[in-house]
């Protein structure tokens, strides 16, 4: 029969694996931020974002412009003025109508850029309602761009239809110039950077103070990194930032997650 002191010297003899087995939790956790010690670094050094343009210099630093993300629409009623064929091989979208409607207008959102023959082209008036297009597009959220073109019987450059235009073309058109035309206005319009400093400039001129203005960056960044739904970012600005122009930020941020998309 073993005395009280040999159970004690068993006992004892066992100390060691004792001590392991209560550093074991230590050893697991050491090798876990090991594995994981490039994420872990990266998380504590990422640093909170001040705007969306900031969020975006810290999440999508190389943006690079893609022509086949680029929507054009040619409204004309001599569509064959245009290189279609050349366009739809060169940018991603386009769409022709030789007449439209100017109830139509908000078929046009979402579109990055409009050629649009300020003649014969508007159903309740071919002779002047190109005036009246040009408006309607102009106030569409995130408004496309507008190149007005016309024939050699009409100079374009002595009418007030074409002042309210972002260029001046005249028919017909060149591969050449259309790519030359398009590449220089859309590039600067799609840039998710201006997007997000539009989205700032709203956000910071119209918030009531700092708190507000950080609940609404808070839920851009929200939408920006999967967390909630498009609508219920729309439906969040809505109900509490009314003052804020919800459809600018909207189809800003868009531009913005296209260019981010996580």
């Amino acid at each position: 029969m073993q005395t009280f002191q040999d159970i004690k010297t068993y006992f004892e003899s066992l100390s060691w694996a004792a001590n392991i087995m209560a550093f074991m939790p230590l050893f697991g956790a050491g090798f876990w931020i090991y594995k994981k010690q490039e994420k872990i670094v990266a998380w504590f050094g990422r640093r909170k974002p001040v705007g969306v343009k900031d969020y975006m210099a810290i999440n999508s630093p190389n943006y690079i412009f893609e022509n086949k993300s680029v929507k054009i629409v040619v409204i004309d009623d001599n569509p064959d003025d245009f290189p279609l064929d050349y366009l739809r091989n060169t940018f991603g979208q386009v769409t022709v109508f030789d007449k439209i409607s100017l109830s139509e207008a908000s078929r046009l959102i979402g579109y990055d850029l409009i050629f649009l023959d300020m003649m014969g082209v508007v159903k309740e008036d071919p002779k002047y309602g190109g005036l009246q297009l040009i408006k309607k597009i102009k106030g569409l959220p995130d408004a496309p761009i507008v190149v007005a073109v016309s024939g050699a019987r009409f100079d374009p450059t002595a009418s007030n239809y074409f002042e309210i235009a972002d260029d001046v073309l005249k028919k017909p058109l060149t591969e050449m110039k259309c790519e030359e035309v398009v590449l220089e206005l859309v590039k600067e319009k799609m840039s998710p950077f201006r997007a997000a400093d539009t989205i700032d400039s709203e956000i910071l001129g119209k918030s009531k103070n700092d708190r507000e203005k950080n609940k609404i960056n808070a839920l851009v960044f929200s939408y920006l990194d999967g967390k909630i739904t498009l609508d219920a970012l729309r439906a969040d600005l809505l109900n509490s930032h009314r003052h804020i122009d919800t459809s600018l930020v909207i189809s800003k941020v868009q531009r913005v997650k296209g260019a981010y998309g996580p």
